[in-house]
């Protein structure tokens, strides 16, 4: 499959949960694993998140070879391209979403998924400059919207994977 489809949420977990839901009804979709360089992280979904070392990450970022790269307090996680190009569903959150190159989406098909919520009261005024950024460049992306409390989220997704050009018109304007 071409299109790659990414699914943004401010709970993490969550995105995974429904990245593992269209997995489980179309079997043929594969989740990209998100690396870290935290050697003592607890990685309790082996598959979806992996360990890379520093001196590898190092030179994938030398080598233009990492989707994107977030770093923090020394510890740095991301998806490496190798695993956007090999995989159909990469999960992320907003803020992450926010340091793919624009460039990404003018190559691919890429559908973003924003998994909204409406518990916003513990976010920070740097959590809500990402999002308000976030908010603003997905208006010139495909993207379909959702709040997390909908129950039909994959699939609309699946139906938009499946979808010819008319049906992905239609699926973009319903879920906008």
């Amino acid at each position: 499959m071409n299109l790659k489809v990414f699914i943004v949420c401010l709970d993490k977990e969550y995105s995974l949960h429904i990245a593992k839901s269209l997995v489980y009804k179309n079997d043929e979709l594969s989740i990209a694993p998100t690396f870290t360089t935290n050697p003592s992280e607890n990685i309790i979904n082996e598959n979806y998140k992996i360990y890379l070392d520093v001196n590898t990450v190092n030179l994938s970022y030398k080598n233009n070879a990492l989707l994107y790269i977030k770093t923090n307090q020394y510890i740095s996680s991301g998806i490496t391209t190798d695993d956007f190009y090999n995989n159909d569903i990469c999960i992320m959150n907003i803020d992450e979403y926010n340091l793919i190159p624009e460039y990404v989406f003018n190559k691919y098909d890429i559908l973003t998924v924003w998994i909204d919520t409406k518990n916003h009261g513990s976010l920070q005024n740097s959590d809500l400059i990402e999002i308000r950024y976030f908010s603003s460049f997905i208006e010139n992306v495909p993207y379909i919207y959702f709040l997390d409390t909908e129950s039909n989220i994959e699939d609309i997704i699946l139906d938009y994977i499946k979808g010819n050009e008319e049906d992905r018109k239609r699926i973009l304007e319903d879920n906008n």
